[in-house]
């Protein structure tokens, strides 16, 4: 792990982002990429474990955390990913560069969301702390961590392809169950997700629009 990944919160910092955990300490944060449980298998961001986003944005996920609370008693959301700096990114694309694996994995010359601070991964934890059934694993690359066809842009349809995965036999009916209520909240504070990621939730913006609104984290 480079030296530069011990600079990465000074320079979330500089970047105006903040740490979501300063506005509701309940929220957790188990940083998938300063670990080696993650697609590339590496640690990426070194000692960083905070959870940065820009504060628009760590706002509607505080939000998400109060009405997961009132609809569910005692679980809360659990973070694995929110800002990431462009030169994780060129790391991670340049481990799948070639493989099938690269649709799912944002360029590393212009970034993705989290690329820009205004996009979380994150998942739900009943009151043990237990991660929920999801149907699949945080950065599984399959059908069964789907939440719908590209078109779906609505909640509707996304809750009708998550079905279909059950009627499938992809996912079982816990899970299916699951993800709705992930879906739900998440759409309740305005985010969707990306329909080939359960766990990935950004604005209702395209990517051109969030590369003109925000500024990317070149470090």
């Amino acid at each position: 792990v480079s030296a530069q990944s011990d600079e990465f919160d000074a320079k979330m910092k500089e970047y105006g982002l903040i740490d979501v955990q300063t506005l509701d300490k309940e929220i957790g944060v188990e940083l998938k990429y300063a670990t080696e449980d993650n697609f590339v298998g590496e640690n990426m961001y070194g000692s960083l474990t905070t959870a940065y986003l820009l504060p628009h944005f760590a706002k509607k996920v505080v939000r998400a955390q109060q009405i997961l609370r009132q609809r569910r008693a005692g679980y809360s959301l659990l973070i694995y990913d929110a800002a990431r700096p462009i030169s994780v990114q060129r790391r991670m694309r340049k481990a799948v560069e070639g493989t099938p694996l690269q649709i799912y994995v944002a360029d590393g010359q212009r970034g993705g969301r989290h690329n820009y601070g205004v996009a979380v991964d994150l998942t739900i934890v009943d009151s043990e702390g237990r991660p929920l059934d999801m149907g699949a694993g945080f950065d599984h690359f399959g059908r069964e961590a789907w939440v719908g066809g590209d078109k779906d842009v609505t909640l509707a349809a996304y809750k009708a392809y998550v079905e279909g995965l059950h009627r499938q036999g992809l996912i079982t009916e816990e899970a299916a169950r699951n993800r709705v209520l992930l879906l739900e909240i998440m759409d309740s504070v305005g985010l969707r997700p990306y329909v080939k990621e359960w766990w990935h939730f950004q604005e209702k913006i395209s990517m051109t629009a969030t590369r003109q609104k925000y500024k990317l984290l070149d470090f």
